[in-house]
C-alpha cells in the first residue's frame, strides 16, 4: 500500500473510513504502545466514555475507550473517517501501513466490530440517479431485502440536488451507501456544484464477523478484492432486461462490469492529514477572532493593552495544554 503517484491519479480510490476494534485486556498502556503506537502524554484523558466504557484517551478524532477491571468489555479503539486520515499521518511517521496496524491488532487478539471502506470515484462509471432509474425498472439483482433512497431539488435554481441510495439495513452486518459526493460538498460549503468535478462515493460498512473476516483477508491478500468484490458484487448487480430469461440470468450491464472489473484492482490508498483539532481552530477564527479584533482596535485607539493582558493572565486547562503540545509537536514525536 504505497502512496504511489499512479494511485493518486487513479480515478477510483479506496480508503479506510471508520474503524472499531476491541481488546479483552485492560492494559491501556499495552494497547497504546504496541498497537496504536501513540504516546499517552499527547492524549487527553476523560473520565467518561461511550458504549458502556468508563473512560477515554483521545487525540482529536482517535479514541481509546477503557472499562473497569471487572468489565469484560476491555478496551475499544475507535477512529472516525477524520481519525483514519489523522492516524495515517502516524503510520507514515513510522513508515508503516494499515496492514501493519491490522496485523498488530490480530497479534493482540483484537476483534474488529466495525470496518468501513470508502470508494471515491472521480471517473463516475455511472450516475447515482441513473442507478435509481435502473432499480425502478427492476434491473437490479440483489440479496438485500430493502433499499432506500433520498434526493433534493433546488427550487430557486430549478435543478436536481444530490441523490443517495442505501442498500440493506444499518442494523445488518453489511450495508452499502452510494451518493453524489460533489453535491454533498457543494451543500456543505455553500458553493455551486458546478465548481466541483464529478465525484461519486460508495461506502461499504461491515460489522462484527463480516468486518473480522474482511480484515483477516486484507492482511493475507493486501488488496481490496474481498471488500470490493465479495461485498459489492456479492450483494448487488445491475443487469439489462431480457423478458425471455429468468431475472437472475439477465446479462450484467456493461457499465457495472466495467466498474467491478476496476474495483478488483484497487489497493488501499492513504491520504494522511496532519491537522489536529482543526475544528477548534476554526471555531476560534469564526467565533472569537471578531471580538479579539474589536478589543485590539480599542487598545490601539485608546493606548490600552487589555487584550494582551487578558491573554497573558489567562490560565490554560490541562485540555488546552495537551492541544498545544500536539500543535507544537512533530508527528514523529507522538509515535512510539
Amino acid at each position: 500500500m504505497e502512496n504511489e503517484e499512479s494511485e493518486v491519479e487513479n480515478p477510483l480510490t479506496a480508503m479506510v473510513d471508520y474503524l472499531r476494534v476491541s481488546f479483552k485486556t485492560h492494559d491501556v498502556n499495552l494497547i497504546l504502545e504496541q498497537v496504536v503506537h501513540l504516546k499517552r502524554d499527547f492524549m487527553q484523558e476523560k473520565e467518561t466514555g461511550f458504549y458502556g466504557y468508563v473512560g477515554t484517551l483521545q487525540l482529536d478524532y482517535i479514541k481509546v475507550f477503557y472499562s473497569n477491571p471487572d468489565d469484560s468489555r476491555g478496551i475499544l479503539v475507535e477512529m472516525s473517517g477524520k481519525g483514519c486520515r489523522q492516524f495515517e499521518s502516524f503510520l507514515r511517521a513510522r513508515n508503516k501501513t494499515w496492514f501493519d496496524f491490522f496485523q498488530d491488532c490480530i497479534e493482540y487478539k483484537g476483534s474488529f466490530t466495525r470496518f468501513d471502506v470508502a470508494l471515491d470515484d472521480t471517473k463516475t462509471y455511472f450516475s447515482v440517479p441513473f442507478l435509481l432509474e435502473k432499480i425502478k425498472r427492476a434491473e437490479l439483482v440483489t440479496r438485500f431485502k430493502r433499499m432506500d433512497y433520498n434526493g433534493s431539488f433546488d427550487i430557486g435554481e430549478e435543478k436536481e440536488g444530490g441523490t443517495t441510495l442505501y442498500f440493506g439495513s444499518k442494523k445488518s452486518d453489511a450495508y452499502l451507501c452510494f451518493y453524489e459526493k460533489d453535491h454533498e460538498q457543494a451543500r456543505k460549503y455553500e458553493r455551486d456544484v458546478e465548481e466541483y468535478e464529478a465525484w461519486n462515493r460508495y461506502e461499504l460498512r461491515l460489522k462484527d464477523d463480516r468486518s473480522q473476516v474482511a480484515i483477516e483477508t486484507l492482511i493475507k491478500e493486501q488488496d481490496l478484492r474481498y471488500i470490493a468484490l465479495s461485498i459489492v458484487n456479492n450483494y448487488i448487480r445491475f443487469v439489462d432486461q431480457d423478458k425471455q430469461e429468468n431475472k437472475k440470468y439477465w446479462r450484467t450491464s456493461d457499465f457495472w462490469q466495467d466498474f467491478i472489473g476496476n474495483v478488483s484492482k484497487l489497493r488501499l490508498y492513504q491520504k494522511p492529514e496532519d491537522d489536529f483539532y482543526e475544528k477548534t481552530v476554526n471555531w476560534l477564527a469564526q467565533s472569537c477572532a471578531p471580538s479579539m479584533k474589536m478589543m485590539h482596535e480599542y487598545d490601539m485607539a485608546s493606548g490600552n493593552q487589555q487584550l494582551s493582558d487578558m491573554v497573558l493572565t489567562a490560565e490554560m486547562s490541562e485540555r488546552h495544554q495537551k492541544m498545544l503540545d500536539v500543535h507544537l509537536a512533530k508527528t514523529t514525536d507522538m509515535v512510539c
